[in-house]
């Protein structure tokens, strides 16, 4: 049976059940009841059994209708429901089926970036092999920005920046003199300050650069952290605000390099060598300065609470008022003549006995020399 066919019997039935219940209302009580009521001259008892038949009809037709139109919500709730549930259901394929989409889409960005990525890195590479300045500096500036582009490509990144200076800088086999104008090489100076100015986020293993010639360099911030610089050279450098906190600096040579501000607590600078350098306003607190030169330096405003000293050389240092450095911390030192040492700290009875012991060894040392010649 076609819709259109159901339909319209439905209609037809309804059509007769209302005709048939206009019947009823008009001659049910006839029908029904017939031998009892007159058809003309009703009496008060006809019409008391008629009106009650008509009630009873029309209570019955009133329920019908109500529980029809009960019915009728139950299955218009009924087809809410459904409709309800297959469009959650709708809902849910296109949402996974967006789910999807979106990591597939994720996932060629991805491997496309990725591709881009490396193509940058291996154009890199390839600068930093070209015997011009120009295409060395650019490929080391494009591996900063590709390391910050990519967090996969940082720690080798820093491991191919740190093989380029090792190669590139090494220190002269031969005795030399630093010249009093000597500048670090650019591509040098660039890669460094590459490495210095990383976030803290790309630290990971150390960064190997003992023995490197790094003289000359100039740096404005940036940090030393995991950077293993055990024998390097920092001649003629300037420092402006750059963290060594913590750093592996034993043997370096920063002789005639100036630090302004910056830190080097926590570092371990045995034998690191200062001869004069100049140091205003650095934290050097809890560095570990044994055996470590100083002679004709200057320490200004610096922060030298908790230092180890022990045998660090001060001889014809000056060391001003304003530097943090406590006499039991200073007596561990070798202090030689010529030193300018604050009045509350040559006046400790620890530093005296300790430059009167100094002033012994080396008049035996002197004394020693000239015997031989006698």
């Amino acid at each position: 049976m076609t819709q259109r066919t159901k339909r319209t019997v439905i209609t037809g039935a309804v059509f007769v059940l209302i005709i048939g219940y206009a019947l009823l209302l008009w001659r049910g009580p006839w029908w029904i009841d017939g031998a009892h009521l007159r058809e003309r001259g009703l009496q008060p008892a006809d019409g008391v059994v008629i009106t009650g038949f008509r009630t009873t009809l029309v209570a019955l037709g009133a329920g019908a209708v109500a529980a029809l139109g009960l019915w009728y919500t139950h299955r218009n709730h009924e087809l809410a429901q459904r409709q309800f549930e297959q469009t959650q259901e709708q809902f849910r394929l296109t949402q996974e089926q967006f789910t999807h989409t979106q990591k597939k889409d994720r996932d060629q960005t991805s491997l496309a970036s990725e591709g881009q990525v490396t193509e940058r890195y291996v154009e890199a590479i390839k600068l930093l092999a070209s015997d011009r300045i120009a295409e060395r500096l650019g490929g080391i500036y494009s591996l900063e920005r590709i390391m910050g582009d990519s967090s996969r490509d940082r720690g080798t990144i820093i491991e191919v920046l740190a093989a380029f200076i090792r190669e590139n800088a090494r220190i002269p086999s031969e005795p030399f003199e630093t010249p009093l104008d000597y500048r670090a090489p650019e591509d040098i100076q660039a890669a460094f300050t590459v490495l210095v100015r990383r976030k803290a986020q790309d630290d990971g293993n150390a960064v190997l650069l003992t023995y490197a010639d790094l003289r000359g360099i100039s740096l404005r911030g940036g940090r030393f952290d995991s950077l293993v610089l055990g024998g390097a050279r920092f001649d003629r450098g300037a420092f402006w605000d750059v963290s060594l906190t913590g750093a592996n600096l034993s043997s370096v040579n920063f002789s005639h390099v100036a630090f302004y501000g910056g830190s080097l607590s926590g570092s371990a600078l045995y034998f690191a060598d200062f001869q004069h350098a100049h140091l205003s306003n650095v934290d050097m607190d809890g560095s570990v300065l044994q055996s470590a030169n100083f002679k004709e330096a200057f320490l200004h405003g610096c922060s030298m609470r908790d230092v180890d000293l022990q045998n660090a050389i001060i001889d014809q240092t000056m060391v001003t008022d304003s530097t943090t450095l406590s006499p039991e911390d200073l007596a561990k030192a070798k202090i030689r003549n010529a030193t300018h040492i604050p009045d509350r700290l040559i006046s400790d009875p620890a530093v005296i006995r300790r430059l009167v012991e100094c002033r012994r060894e080396q008049e035996s040392a002197d004394s020693s020399e000239e015997e031989p010649s006698a």
